[in-house]
């Protein structure tokens, strides 16, 4: 095998591509190569031939700015043989999109894994998934094994294809208003030092100088960051939207809000540990060098300086109430393990309120409960077993806060009659 090239295919551009992961690996020297749906957005990208970083440091009020230049894009819709062409050369890709976009990225893969048979190229393609989703290795997997057509290319799968979990924690929002202003294909994060990465799915070498972090258990520790972590932001995100906040912050100053998010933390947690088998040690080397609540008046006066939108915070809210996701999940583990998840069941229940026009999931809900009322809404959406007598209670928890919640006249509402 040829020696390791120094690029990388970030497949997405959008706030975990651009400001995450670029940022690592330009940093350390490799050529970054995205991948982005939008042709208008790759246009762009290449034009203009740089963007601003707009990165925020723990204690400081204003972000550093610098930027990220020397890259080349290509969209994946309207230059997909462009897109294909660089996977089957790369030893290393990054995706970072949402899961309805994960049968496309498998499939472009399987492409790229064709051509590389066909081109004669005997190097490894090691993939890096930045997903804040349960099992989304096995999905992407299946998807690529979809276009696979010969023993060859199943051979190459198995021997030169590498896919893992990453753990993304670097904070990223919607740019400021005076960020547009000053470069409207900038990117706003918070700063974070490394990525933590399945150290035993690579088929190559992990990339050299790169801040990576390699780990193992990486399954267990995807469910950690969104039970034990993400969790919060959801908790904040949907009660703050059915309070009709904007802004992620307002609601974090409301204190029965806050106080739900962490008091929903604690459930979720302890969920985990029913579900689970990380030790204290390991879930502390997850969020190493990270805030994780232990200061909790600190922690809430980081939050107030985050401007980052309810919508995006809770965005695809479809996805966030399933079953494996970080409220009915560990809500489910709660239930059956004898704790009741009261905050996180408040939590589910407030994501049925979650109302944005620009949401494709946000309006996919509010449609079915329009045509089909809340009681079924939570059976589809949470995907509870009504045969499992734990997770009929926890459907009851979750329709009398959804209740609770709504300005219905006790006559007008059909809970218990």
């Amino acid at each position: 095998m040829s020696s390791v090239k120094k690029e990388v295919a970030l497949i997405g551009a959008g706030k975990i591509g651009k400001g995450y992961i670029a940022d690592l690996f330009n940093d350390a020297g490799y050529k970054v190569i995205f991948l982005c749906h939008s042709l208008r957005q790759a246009k762009a990208m290449r034009e203009q031939g740089y963007y601003t970083m707009f990165k925020f440091i723990e204690g400081q009020d204003a972000p550093i700015e610098y930027r990220i230049e020397g890259y080349e894009a290509y969209s994946t819709a309207a230059e997909y043989e462009e897109s294909v062409a660089v996977l089957a050369r790369v030893n290393y890709a990054t995706v970072h999109l949402y899961p309805n976009a994960f049968k496309d990225v498998g499939n472009m893969l399987g492409d790229a894994i064709k051509k590389r048979v066909a081109d004669g190229v005997e190097e490894t393609l090691d993939v890096m998934l930045c997903l804040n989703f349960n099992d989304a290795d096995e999905i992407i997997m299946g998807h690529i094994k979809e276009v696979l057509e010969t023993p060859e290319q199943f051979a190459y799968l198995e021997k030169y294809f590498g896919m893992g979990m990453a753990l993304t924690f670097r904070w990223g929002a919607n740019p400021r208003p005076y960020m547009l202003e000053q470069d409207p294909l900038c990117s706003c994060v918070a700063e974070s030092p490394d990525l933590p990465v399945d150290k035993d799915a690579f088929k190559g070498p992990i990339p050299e100088g790169v801040a990576l972090r390699p780990l193992s258990k990486m399954r267990d520790r995807m469910a950690y960051k969104l039970w034990g972590g993400n969790c919060g932001g959801a908790i904040v995100a949907n009660l703050a939207m059915q309070r009709g906040y904007t802004y992620t912050y307002e609601g974090s100053q409301e204190l029965d809000i806050y106080r739900a998010s962490e008091l929903g933390l604690r459930e979720s947690h302890f969920g985990f540990d029913q579900v689970y088998d990380l030790t204290q040690e390991e879930k502390d080397e997850n969020h190493r060098g990270r805030n994780t609540g232990k200061n909790n008046p600190k922690r809430r006066q980081e939050q107030a300086k985050r401007v980052d939108e309810v919508t995006r915070v809770g965005a695809d809210p479809a996805r966030k109430l399933a079953r494996k996701d970080r409220l009915v999940g560990p809500a489910i583990a709660c239930i059956k393990n004898g704790k009741v998840p009261f905050f996180l069941a408040k939590a589910a229940a407030a994501g049925f309120y979650f109302v944005n026009p620009e949401d494709a999931s946000a309006c996919e809900i509010q449609a079915y409960l329009k045509e089909n009322g809340i009681e079924k809404a939570i059976v589809k959406y949470c995907q509870l077993d009504m045969e499992d007598p734990h997770e009929q209670l926890l459907y009851q928890l979750i329709l009398a806060h959804y209740y609770d919640m709504s300005d219905l006249e006790p006559e007008d509402i059909s809970y218990m009659k």
